[in-house]
């Protein structure tokens, strides 16, 4: 027995240490680790046709150019409108500087275009620092994908001789929960991709009655801020509505705020997220929310997957706890 702990503790002590040394590109192990597990379906669908490796090659590639497609179809939307986006920010401003002149004063007025000056300036900031750490953004692309096609080709594999190496009852506590981390993660990847594509393709038809034109770039907008958890395309909607105001085009600050909220973003939200998480997720949707929001505070981006997967265990866990309890208490009796 001394001798199986001491093995277990230069096991863990070897686990800690490259944990430690690969420290800063380990959420993006993380991240593939937790999409491998949504998308296993495709690759037992190409192993229909080809060999296990070969399958999780296909897998992978296929997720490379779907992310690639997507990323550079809304780089390239926001590219080609950005002198226009750029207009609308300066003609709000200007509108705002003018309004807060008539309510406020000069001395007010000039402070809140200082104010959003000063914003736009963070943003530029932003922009430059994101711009210098580009290489390193190359490199964790690069170890997501090779992380992503191991967990693929050898996540199962590994994930079942863990298993079966516990004593039983442990191993259907395991088994309860690995159910449980499945669902959770397929509620925050797969619900939320298509909540964002019903979002985008609802946008459309709005944006077309509303008759500004751009009519692609405001539905990408929309479909990518539908990612961002609650808020999501109803700053669009704002957004849109200030510039209404701004042109003195009050039936399109109406059409935003009584047509364009409850349609893109309410129904979405409100809807179809609740229907297709109602069908996978194991936990209430409030607790999602504050899985999503908690997760971000306390471990940044990595958060938005933890955070939520973390809540779901800890409900499951108490589940299993309670069934124990309860079962303990029946054989006392």
């Amino acid at each position: 027995m001394t001798h199986d702990r001491l093995t277990l503790i230069l096991v863990f002590a070897v686990f800690a240490v490259t944990a430690l040394a690969f420290w800063n590109l380990l959420w993006v192990v993380v991240i593939a680790a937790s999409l491998a597990v949504v998308i296993l379906p495709l690759k037992r669908w190409f192993c229909r046709w080809v060999g296990e490796e070969m399958a999780s090659l296909l897998t992978t590639v296929t997720v490379f150019l779907a992310l690639t497609v997507a990323a550079g179809f809304t780089i390239a939307v926001l590219a080609l409108n950005a002198d226009y986006l750029a207009g609308i920010v300066q003609g709000i401003l200007a509108w705002i500087g003018a309004e807060g002149e008539t309510a406020v004063g000069p001395v007010q007025s000039a402070g809140i275009a200082a104010w959003a000056g000063e914003q736009v300036a963070r943003f530029g900031d932003w922009a430059g620092t994101f711009a210098s750490e580009v290489p390193m953004l190359v490199i964790d692309v690069i170890v997501f994908f090779l992380a992503l096609f191991m967990f693929v080709f050898r996540g199962e594999a590994v994930a079942a001789e863990v298993t079966a190496a516990l004593p039983a009852r442990l191993r259907a506590a395991v088994e309860r929960m690995t159910v449980t981390s499945v669902d959770t993660l397929y509620a925050i990847y797969i619900v939320h991709v298509a909540t964002a594509v019903i979002t985008f393709f609802l946008a459309i038809p709005f944006f077309w009655l509303l008759g500004y034109d751009h009519i692609i770039f405001f539905s990408v907008m929309a479909g990518i801020f539908q990612l961002i958890p609650i808020l999501g395309p109803s700053l669009i909607m704002f957004f849109i509505g200030i510039h209404a105001l701004s042109l003195g085009d009050v039936r399109g600050a109406a059409l935003a705020a009584f047509i364009g909220y409850p349609i893109v973003c309410a129904f979405p939200d409100l809807y179809f997220r609740p229907l297709m998480m109602g069908r996978r997720a194991a936990i209430h949707p409030v607790i999602m929310w504050i899985g999503f929001f908690g997760g971000l505070v306390t471990m940044g981006i990595v958060g938005f997957i933890l955070g939520p997967l973390f809540l779901a265990l800890a409900v499951a866990g108490y589940r299993i706890f309670i069934e124990e309890m309860e079962e303990a208490k029946g054989a006392e009796v």
